[in-house]
């Protein structure tokens, strides 16, 4: 046996087999907090952090998505629009009414582009609910959520970037442009400010005519009221 090696005494061992065990579980330390980290990135509802200001296209947030049909179809939406779970849209808690998206279903990486119509979901953990076109395209009808990234494509030209202003009114949604346009120019003799807002669906365009934006639900009541429409619907976008 060569000179340099010698057998270690009991004291030596066990120094050296201390050593070994605090570097095995300072590794596995890491590791795990490395995994960690990536994981609440990969969960985290990042809508909050956004100032409604600053939105921009480009990614958005990513999280949990699900779905809705019945008995919601046929229902009103929060835009005003009578829901119809076979059109390509979606409900979001924030995101300006109006607004154009690219939902990715990162489990199959399907894709959908898809408009922010109403709001919701009212459920903890989740960032939108699709309709159920949307859902079918992403392929989540079955186990009724999954993972998506959510992009913003287009934001609403009518959108208002002054939080102190989120309120608007709308007279009304037609499939026709025409009586869009008399109602728009009919409220335009009042208040210059009404607009047509055209969003374009599966089954064709909707016409809606808007008027905003307001500080508080109140007063967009009084000018609809002001107007002659107090039955016209309020939103918040």
């Amino acid at each position: 046996m060569p000179k340099h090696y010698r057998r270690l005494n009991r004291k030596e061992l066990k120094q050296h087999q201390l050593t070994a065990v605090i570097l095995i579980l300072a590794g596995a330390m890491l590791f795990f907090s490395a995994c960690s980290t990536t994981s609440d990135k990969l969960t985290t509802d990042t809508d909050t952090t956004v100032p409604l200001e600053k939105l921009e296209p480009g990614f958005y947030q990513q999280g949990i998505a699900s779905w809705y049909g019945h008995p919601f179809h046929g229902q009103a939406t929060a835009s005003g629009e009578i829901y119809d779970m076979n059109d390509p849209t979606a409900a979001h808690k924030r995101l300006p009414l109006g607004t154009k998206v690219l939902v990715t279903n990162l489990e199959n990486q399907r894709q959908i582009e898809l408009l922010i119509n109403d709001r919701g979901p009212f459920v903890k953990n989740r960032v939108i609910d699709l309709s159920k076109y949307g859902a079918r395209q992403l392929g989540i009808i079955q186990n009724g959520t999954a993972m998506v990234r959510i992009d913003i494509l287009e934001l609403p030209e009518s959108i208002s970037h002054s939080k102190k202003h989120p309120f608007a009114i709308q007279f009304g949604a037609f499939e026709n442009r025409e009586p869009a346009l008399k109602l728009r120019d009919k409220i335009a003799r009042q208040n210059d400010e009404v607009f047509i807002d055209e969003i374009k669906q599966s089954n064709g365009t909707l016409y809606r005519v808007r008027l905003g934006w307001f500080n508080s639900r109140e007063a967009a009541h009084n000018e609809a009221r002001h107007l002659g429409f107090s039955q016209a619907h309020i939103f918040r976008r």
